[in-house]
């Protein structure tokens, strides 16, 4: 890593960030009112989504990291930042801006995060990684370890950081698998371009009919269990799209992933009955003191987990699906990433 040079860098997805020159602006005066250089401007593609823009940011000595974009391009970002000591900032143009929520990163006021990515509070936050075995056919999306160089896992590993291996994904919201994966698989881009949310509450919808799995399940290499679920989900902090509170006890910097079983039965009344104790969740009620069994949410912490299904399901990390796979394996790399924050 090189010496700090007194520049941030801004990686940016150019499909997400519409009026590019006005951001520039905005930004560039809040780097010379933080007493910082003229920031520099990289672009992230299709085939670099920003992990590897990050690491090389990083090794030119850049003394903070503004991600701008969507959930993917943050976690892309991420990725090429854990464990290196520099500072990562989020300017959220994306429908979820999952991150940024649980981060009092305001989604609808550009100027106020851009602040906050210069002036705000800054605190170290877990990473989480996850591989992922036995696709049906090729995966939708490549690993984020795929784009981690040699030179950069070095890095990491002076820094005492595990690094990740090339089949590796990471997340720092949530993965998941079932009902979860084929929410985000369906959900269709155009409509999310055209009107947001509604565009999961369609895929929600849609994804009521995901079957039940039969999963394998053991955390911290030593706890088994089998659970029939419509999805199994990996937490890192507790709020998700519409404010909804899944994990209400997930803490990003705990070192834990709250790892929650979703399962319903008696088909409508069972979906209802679950997302109604997951909305009551958001205002301070525990599953366990709601009427109903048609409904579970159930949570237990563990900081590794390993998964496994008899017939492919869908996947989702952070919100972009992978496609139909059987096995998971995840690990939490513990306050590897400093970040800005409101």
């Amino acid at each position: 890593m090189a010496p700090k040079t007194q520049t941030p860098y801004v990686i940016y997805n150019p499909a997400k960030v519409a009026k590019v020159h006005t951001l520039r602006k905005m930004v560039t005066i809040a780097a010379t009112q933080a007493g910082l250089n003229e920031p520099v401007w990289i672009q992230t593609t299709e085939e670099q989504p920003g992990t590897l823009q990050a690491t090389q940011a990083v090794a030119d000595g850049a003394d903070l990291v503004l991600a701008a974009g969507g959930d993917g391009t943050v976690r892309a970002v991420a990725a090429g930042l854990a464990g290196t000591g520099t500072p990562m900032a989020i300017l959220p143009y994306g429908t979820g801006n999952l991150l940024s929520r649980n981060l009092h990163v305001p989604a609808d006021n550009i100027q106020e995060a851009i602040d906050i990515a210069f002036f705000g509070l800054e605190n170290e936050i877990d990473i989480a990684w996850m591989k992922v075995n036995g696709f049906e056919g090729e995966p939708e999306i490549p690993p984020e370890g795929t784009y981690i160089t040699t030179q950069h896992k070095e890095l990491l590993k002076q820094r005492g950081f595990n690094p990740p291996s090339e089949d590796e994904y990471a997340f720092i919201v949530i993965a998941g698998q079932g009902w979860d994966g084929r929410m985000m698989s369906e959900t269709n881009s155009n409509l999310k371009s055209r009107v947001g949310w509604g565009a999961y509450v369609v895929a929600g919808a849609k994804a009521l009919t995901a079957p039940r799995m039969r999963t394998f399940l053991e955390l911290d290499a030593g706890r088994k269990y089998v659970i029939n679920s419509r999805s199994i989900l990996f937490a890192n902090c507790s709020s998700l799209m519409l404010g909804v509170v899944l994990a209400p006890d997930a803490k990003l910097n705990d070192g834990m992933l709250d790892v929650a079983t979703l399962e319903t039965s008696d088909g409508l009344v069972g979906w209802a009955d679950l997302f109604t104790k997951i909305a009551a969740q958001g205002v301070g009620i525990k599953n366990d003191v709601l009427p109903g069994t048609s409904g579970r949410l159930d949570f237990i912490q563990a900081a590794t987990a390993h998964s496994l299904v008899k017939d492919a399901h869908p996947i989702q990390v952070d919100g972009d699906p992978l496609g139909n796979a059987r096995e998971m394996r995840v690990r939490v790399d513990h306050k590897a990433l400093r970040i800005r924050h409101g």
